[in-house]
């Protein structure tokens, strides 16, 4: 079963981006993101949404036991006002 994360936070973009391309380049081809989307919330400045899809709950759990997984997790959590949403997909539509 597909697994997201939805991760919710207060913050700058740019240095969003720049951190998950930092995670990007220390996980390598280690990593089991399948897809990562930042976004920004429209109605709320400075609000970032980031979902990051994996192909399931295994695939998400052998991701956050990389060592560059842990340490920007806890970089984050140091940081900024970091909250998670784990969800199962059970339906998808995609037209």
């Amino acid at each position: 079963m597909k697994f997201i994360q939805v991760m919710e936070q207060t913050g700058d973009m740019d240095e969003a981006r720049a951190e998950i391309e930092g995670y990007f380049d220390n996980a390598d081809n280690e990593t089991k993101v399948k897809k990562l989307i930042l976004c920004e919330d429209r109605d709320v400045p400075g609000k970032i949404v980031t979902i990051v899809e994996f192909e399931s709950w295994e695939t998400a759990s052998d991701n956050n036991d990389l060592d560059a997984t842990q340490e920007g997790a806890a970089e984050a959590q140091a940081t900024t006002d970091i909250t998670y949403q784990n969800l199962d997909v059970h339906h998808e539509w995609v037209r």
